[in-house]
């Protein structure tokens, strides 16, 4: 089935919202990006002093002399790029559904991506791949490619698509207004990257951003059930996507909206906003209709 309509880039509103979400738990996103960075630092430390050390060691004009270790060390540092990218991005993406969701995050969400890690990393190596041909191509195909694919990797987390039906539904969601979204991603990348600048600490607190307004983005494309709004005038937004159909496709459906228990025993495990008076479960931390911070019982 094909997009019945171009998704709308709101550029403000997607930026605005995604920093919104970053700093209502900017705690836990700066402490897993912390680990992030520390884990990758374990090999790529060393591999950049040996890399040094042999170019000061070297007579201008001369071929540098790496040490023994040196290449096995760069193979590590090329393995655990690979594999390290493919699952911590699962955990973040896991992290900011969970949080969009109106569901408690903690630093540990950041390992929670295991069961799509496999097909993440398949995702990774294929956008790898078509983004290189589209360079190959010439320059302009490689930010395409990334633009209109970007949605691939949130798509195999969120609804537990396989990698192909992932990249297929990303295509048909943007492929109306590439452009656009191509330019959106751009903007997107910038804004993740621009912490680098500060020695790399700004980079704690940007590159969340791109898992957040991701996020946000992704909502407001394909829908989420019990997704948040963070903005509290904001206008409600049909999904611009229709897609296949999960149910008939045999793909697994998108999670499907809260269900409570209407049996008075039962009423206890129930509580409601007090700014819409939409039920809900005693233990969401906000309303999944308005958004309103509501106080555990």
């Amino acid at each position: 089935m094909q997009q019945e309509t171009s998704p709308n880039v709101r550029w403000g509103e997607w930026i605005g919202e995604g920093w919104q979400m970053f700093a209502e738990r900017w705690q836990v996103w700066v402490l897993q990006m912390l680990i992030v960075f520390l884990v990758f630092a374990v090999p790529i430390v060393p591999f950049y002093l040996m890399m040094i050390a042999a170019q000061l060691n070297t007579a201008p004009g001369e071929v540098p002399e790496f040490p023994v270790l040196f290449f096995p060390l760069m193979f590590a540092v090329v393995l655990i790029s690979i594999l390290g990218s493919a699952y911590f991005w699962s955990g973040l993406y896991k992290t900011a559904f969970k949080q969009l969701r109106g569901e408690a995050i903690s630093v540990g969400d950041l390992f929670s991506g295991g069961d799509v890690f496999l097909r993440v990393l398949g995702a990774l190596i294929a956008i790898s791949v078509l983004a290189s041909l589209g360079f190959v191509l010439c320059f302009l195909p490689y930010f395409v490619v990334l633009g209109v694919l970007h949605f691939t990797i949130p798509l195999i987390v969120e609804r537990n698509l396989g990698v192909g039906e992932a990249l297929s539904a990303s295509y048909n969601a943007t492929k109306a207004n590439w452009f656009m979204t191509t330019l959106f991603v751009l903007v997107l990348y910038i804004l993740a990257s621009a912490g680098a600048v500060a020695c790399y600490v700004g980079a704690l607190a940007s590159y969340p951003l791109l898992f957040t307004i991701t996020a946000i983005s992704y909502r407001d494309v394909f829908g989420v059930a019990g997704a948040r709004r963070y903005s509290p005038n904001q206008q409600q937004y049909p999904t611009n996507y229709s897609g296949p159909s999960w149910a008939s496709s045999g793909s697994v459906p998108p999670p499907p909206p809260p269900q409570f228990n209407a049996f008075p025993d039962e009423q206890a495990t129930l509580t409601i906003c007090p700014n819409c008076g939409t039920q809900m479960n005693r233990g969401a931390r906000f309303c999944n209709k308005c958004g309103n911070p509501l106080n555990a019982g």
